[in-house]
């Protein structure tokens, strides 16, 4: 069903949470977790959307680009001519991914960016989870959900309030806890792990890596070897986590 005018939200009323991008806002749409409430799409997009409409659905707003601009109060995001209301999806308890063979962890990571990217490579690589603070960390934002290229409708995105204390809850369920950082003491190429003990990867923000007290929570802090004969580093932490989640889930 097509409409050709957009509400406006009436002062008072609580801001909305759009996700935009091709690829979130299709796997959003195919999520039955996802609580939809407006979908917004350019005329160029109508097919796509009928294609995986089958039921009909959802109903749709057509707007121009600009249109779409105006609505994200932004003429520099990139949303591909998609874009959802929705609710944010529901926060899964820790406890949730006890049963999980591989989850990452992240101290204090802030970018939405680099999580966003770490979703898609954990999705890849077959982590199920990951686990963030409630203080700085973005949560759950549009920019965010563009980054993860849909793959935030298939890992669940954990917040905790003490990310040393749920290292420790994890090790007593069983969880190998291995920390990167560019002073471990194992080569992550290297580190042979039982394949049937789940593990959790540790990875800390750019700059400041992982907090002293973080680093005492690990079983193993290994490094990601550089080959460049200068020590050349450019590395951010979302592809350091996916070059970590690759040699984790070969190293069996």
């Amino acid at each position: 069903m097509r409409k050709n005018q957009v509400k406006k939200h009436k002062k008072g009323n609580s801001k909305p949470h759009y996700i935009w991008g091709h690829h979130a806002v299709i796997s959003a749409l195919k999520n039955n977790d996802r609580k939809i409430k407006k979908l917004y799409i350019t005329e160029k997009n109508i097919p796509i959307i009928e294609n995986i409409n089958i039921k009909n659905e959802h109903s749709f707003t057509v707007l121009t680009l600009n249109e779409i601009d105006r609505l994200l109060s932004s003429n520099s995001i990139t949303h591909q001519g998609f874009v959802l209301e929705t609710l944010k999806l529901e926060k899964k308890p820790i406890e949730d991914c006890f049963n999980n063979n591989l989850i990452v962890a992240l101290d204090q990571v802030t970018d939405p960016q680099n999580i966003g990217a770490i979703m898609r490579s954990a999705k890849v690589f077959g982590a199920k989870s990951i686990i963030t603070t409630k203080k700085h960390s973005p949560g759950e934002t549009g920019s965010l959900a563009k980054a993860a290229s849909g793959a935030l409708e298939f890992v669940d995105f954990i917040e905790v309030t003490n990310l040393s204390s749920t290292l420790t809850t994890l090790s007593k369920e069983g969880f190998l806890v291995i920390g990167l950082d560019e002073l471990g003491e194992s080569n992550i190429n290297e580190v042979k792990i039982d394949i049937n003990q789940p593990k959790v990867l540790v990875m800390g923000s750019e700059g400041k890596g992982l907090r002293r007290l973080t680093k005492t929570k690990c079983d193993i802090m290994a490094f990601i070897e550089n080959k460049a004969e200068d020590n050349f580093s450019t590395l951010n932490v979302s592809v350091s986590t996916a070059i970590s989640l690759y040699q984790l889930s070969s190293n069996t």
